[in-house]
């Protein structure tokens, strides 16, 4: 899970980027929603609230920014065997990383495959801290 942490990190590097960009630039609302293919009112509900971009539209503006895609792209690959090895989890362990993540994963497994909303994924990397950090410490103890 260390390495997927890992790509969490690099991801939400990416999209603060992306932000930062939306926010500096004189960014033109028609050529940024010809690139998401999302229109103009659903960009300004997404410049509102940054948590409802999805992982494939973060991907479209890092492209249109000039940034790295790699780290979207390497998210979206691995967000479905992150989820199929979730799932597979033991019942009580799969339950302690559903609170910690404060997420349903079957779920968000079977609505939003791959393409979670940022607000999620911050949710999933805050809580996968929080789940290392308590199984470390339950290991510790026995």
């Amino acid at each position: 899970m260390e390495s997927f942490q890992q790509l969490l990190d690099s991801y939400l590097n990416t999209f603060k980027a992306i932000m930062w960009r939306m926010k500096d630039g004189d960014v033109d609302s028609r050529g940024l929603s010809e690139t998401v293919r999302l229109t103009e009112n659903t960009i300004r509900l997404r410049r509102q609230k940054p948590g409802l971009w999805r992982v494939s539209e973060v991907r479209l503006l890092a492209a249109y920014f000039g940034l790295s895609e790699i780290a979207c792209v390497r998210l979206e690959k691995q967000l479905v065997p992150f989820m199929n090895q979730a799932l597979q989890m033991p019942a009580g362990k799969r339950r302690r990383l559903e609170q910690a993540t404060q997420l349903r994963l079957r779920r968000m497994s079977s609505n939003k495959r791959l393409d979670w909303p940022v607000e999620d994924l911050e949710k999933l990397r805050k809580g996968l801290q929080q789940f290392e950090a308590e199984k470390q410490l339950i290991d510790c103890c026995n």
